[in-house]
């Protein structure tokens, strides 16, 4: 006898937290390249206001981390927006530390 094939009427709504990790994260992304376009067109003179901005955009993807980790303890959700929100939150962290090490070593 061949199998019967189930189908599954079941929708997996995506995890709120998972939602949250992937804006945050993409906001960070955006952020980082929209800093790093002024400051080349101002050629690294653009002040205080830009490194507040860049705190922002530190604080953003380390919440996107955290609410990636916290997406998947949901039940009976879709865990994509969470995984998506951590691997850009991470490509986030390291790109904010590396230029977080450059202007620390600028600055000796």
């Amino acid at each position: 006898m061949a199998d019967k094939r189930v189908y599954s009427f079941v929708e997996k709504k995506y995890s709120s937290n998972g939602i949250a990790s992937l804006v945050l994260s993409a906001i960070s992304i955006v952020l980082f390249l929209m800093l790093l376009l002024i400051s080349y067109w101002l050629k690294g003179s653009a002040g205080t206001w830009i490194g507040a901005c860049g705190v922002t955009g530190i604080v953003m993807a380390l919440l996107g981390l955290r609410y990636g980790f916290v997406s998947f303890r949901d039940d009976c959700k879709s865990n994509l927006p969470g995984k998506a929100g951590m691997i850009l939150s991470t490509v986030a962290i390291v790109g904010w530390f590396f230029i977080v090490c450059v202007g620390i070593v600028s600055m000796m």
